[in-house]
């Protein structure tokens, strides 16, 4: 089996994510083109005939529905991440697996194949996709990328291409230096200038095909995979450094390659992205990366020669938004109460109408399944336990699919249609706030059943919690029923009054044993297509009035946060504020890939939500992608993402 399955390629994704926060390349990139080995194969090994295969357990087991794909990981690789990054997909389709077509490799494909190299040589040891067919493969998809755009606009995309190389590592250690025959022909310099000789042909290939932008991924620090020290018996199982000098020296060949043909190729842009010195630094300080370390190579001063130029953008053109690096072991759960914005399905479970347990719901989840989250994908919460290094999904608690043991790293008590006010959830009949937290204190007891009483409250103690609502509380209550409490409270007051239960909530949660809290706040929701479809006056722009109440509302909740964090003995408590986030996505679509703000995918995207949004509906869009409103009330999976991404980044690491 290929050596190279321990690789994976980390300071790429560093790289890249701090290319994307620095160029703007969310809005430059429009697909992700891989070729390469193991380190990159999306599973393109599985339907060819060689038994360096990977599509099987446990393989795969931290994937999206712990599905073994054929990547040589236990979930994603870094060509999945990094398509992530740029807002694209979260996995990067292998171009062989006839589970996907172009529509689905349009915006990012993976030719790679594990155990090849730049040598023939290498791929024929085991009988995989040598080098020069993935690049056959790369014509054909161009061609079917012309037939699916058309000719000019494929032209652009692929000028605008990322393309991502990662191989050599099996040139070396499954031939070279295992078979007699390369041995016998080059000296190991000879060798590895041989190696570039065939990645300058190939890159040339590619600059002919169109290509601009490409990424070049060094050879990591391999004497220290666990396979060649296993085997160094004589040095006490130590790295074997005569390995990790000729990855160095193969690395500084390909660097001077990279300047070579920048200066030759009239607007190429090679960016030579070298594993070995981080890879090199994780493996003797492995420590020093157990928790968020990393985050601190995402600093401007640990990223040499930065060229905005990469993408062809300043730096006055960066997004919003940076891809925060996985977290480890600070965070034991996630634990979520709220409304439909991140309710995971508990409302399938309760005699309500608000539901969402039906196509076209989910279309875009795992599996296509509709799971009861108000999407067509995941949700907030979803990206952000992931961000946290957790899991890829929160269970919803009264899915009777999921156990203590799924609840114990995280469980959303949320149910669509809720709010602060006891009289906001009776609109719709749903599970009322304090409910919520009946839910909790029964999930407590069960936990601590599971794990014990000492772990159990650690981890109580340890979680994060999160908490989403407000918004049906006037938009479904409040201005939904003149004779309710628009006749009890001025607008004002009504604030004021929630306010006091989101205070009363959140000491409850306290006195329970939570200590790392986020409060989270209203978005703009007089920009929710719902609002601006009934804005017949306002030529169906954004009501402002509603956007100012979630100014004012914001504002309040702010305050608090400020007020508990002195009143409550080791609280953490943060306030989470979407509102300008979520505006600069609608003031800004096209930096984030968006076409459509004004509209719902769903349906004619003017009004429907839930069961008006049904599978039978023939307006619904075909790319939610382009939508920033998945229906006319909740944002796309994409929007989630980069909303998930944002709160994290700038509110959620100070619990951390």
């Amino acid at each position: 089996m290929a050596k190279d399955r321990y690789i994976p390629g980390l300071l790429v994704t560093i790289l890249v994510l701090k290319l994307a926060y620095y160029a703007g390349a969310r809005a430059k990139v429009p697909a992700i083109i891989v070729f390469g080995d193991s380190s990159v194969d999306a599973g393109n090994n599985n339907v060819i005939s060689t038994v360096l295969k990977s599509n099987f357990r446990p393989y795969g087991r931290d994937f999206e529905g712990g599905r073994p794909t054929g990547r040589f990981s236990n979930g994603r690789i870094p060509p999945d991440f990094i398509s992530e990054a740029f807002g694209l997909k979260p996995a990067i389709p292998a171009y062989l697996d006839p589970m996907y077509n172009i529509s689905d490799f349009a915006t990012g494909v993976c030719f790679a194949s594990a155990g090849t190299g730049y040598d023939n040589a290498t791929s024929d040891v085991l009988n995989v996709i040598p080098f020069w067919k993935e690049l056959e493969n790369y014509k054909e998809y161009q061609n079917r990328m012309r037939a699916y755009v058309g000719k000019r606009k494929a032209n652009v995309i692929f000028r605008k291409t990322l393309y991502l190389m990662s191989l050599g590592t099996n040139d070396f250690l499954e031939n070279y230096y295992t078979f007699p025959r390369r041995r016998s022909q080059f000296t190991v310099n000879q060798y590895q200038d041989f190696l570039v000789g065939l990645a300058e042909n190939f890159f040339r290939e590619l600059y002919a095909l169109g290509a601009r932008k490409i990424s070049l991924t060094g050879l990591p620090p391999m004497g220290c995979l666990p396979l060649e020290r296993a085997t160094n018996f004589m040095n006490q199982f130590d790295c074997v450094e005569d390995y990790n000098k000729v990855a160095l020296e193969f690395n500084g060949k390909l660097n001077s390659l990279a300047t070579k043909l920048n200066k030759d190729l009239p607007g190429m842009k090679i960016f030579s992205a070298n594993v070995y010195e981080i890879f090199n630094q994780i493996i003797r300080e492995p420590s020093s990366f157990g928790t968020c370390h990393l985050h601190e190579l995402l600093q401007p001063h640990n990223v040499d020669r930065l060229d905005d130029s990469f993408f062809g953008g300043g730096s006055s053109q960066v997004v919003l938004l940076v891809m925060v690096p996985r977290i480890e072991a600070k965070v034991p759960a996630v634990i979520v109460f709220g409304d439909s914005s991140v309710d995971a399905g508990n409302n399938n479970f309760i005699p309500t109408v608000a539901r969402s347990n039906f196509q076209p719901y989910g279309r875009d989840f795992a599996g296509g399944r509709a799971t009861g989250r108000f999407s067509n994908g995941r949700i907030a919460t979803d990206f952000i336990a992931q961000r946290l290094g957790i899991k890829p999904t929160i269970p919803a608690y009264l899915d009777p699919a999921y156990n203590i043991s799924d609840f114990a790293t995280g469980v959303t008590f949320a149910s669509a249609g809720t709010g602060y006010d006891n009289a906001t959830s009776d609109v719709l009949s749903v599970i009322p706030l304090w409910k919520e937290l009946d839910y909790f204190q029964d999930y407590q007891k069960t936990l601590k059943a599971h794990l014990g009483e000492k772990q159990a409250s650690q981890t109580i103690t340890e979680a994060v919690y999160i908490i989403s609502v407000g918004t049906n509380d006037f938009l479904e209550n409040y201005y939904a029923s003149p004779g309710g409490r628009q006749s009890q409270f001025t607008i004002t007051q009504y604030q004021d009054l929630l306010a006091g239960i989101a205070e009363s909530f959140v000491k409850k949660l306290h006195g329970l044993g939570a200590r790392k809290i986020s409060l989270g706040g209203l978005p703009p929701m007089g920009c929710m297509p719902l609002e601006r479809t009934t804005n017949m006056m306002g030529q169906h722009n954004c009501v402002e009035r509603y956007n100012n109440l979630a100014l004012e509302f914001n504002g309040k909740l702010s305050n608090l946060v400020v007020k508990l964090n002195k009143q409550l003995p080791g609280v953490n408590l943060v306030f989470s504020n979407p509102y300008y986030a979520f505006m600069h996505i609608i003031l800004n679509p096209a930096l984030y890939g968006f076409e459509v703000t004004e509209l719902a995918c769903c349906a004619t995207g003017m009004f429907e939500m839930g069961y008006a949004c049904g599978r039978t509906n023939p307006f619904t869009c075909p790319n939610a992608e382009k939508y920033v409103f998945w229906d006319a009330f909740h944002p796309t999976e994409k929007t989630n993402h980069i909303i998930a991404d944002y709160i994290v980044k700038k509110v959620l690491y100070k619990l951390l």
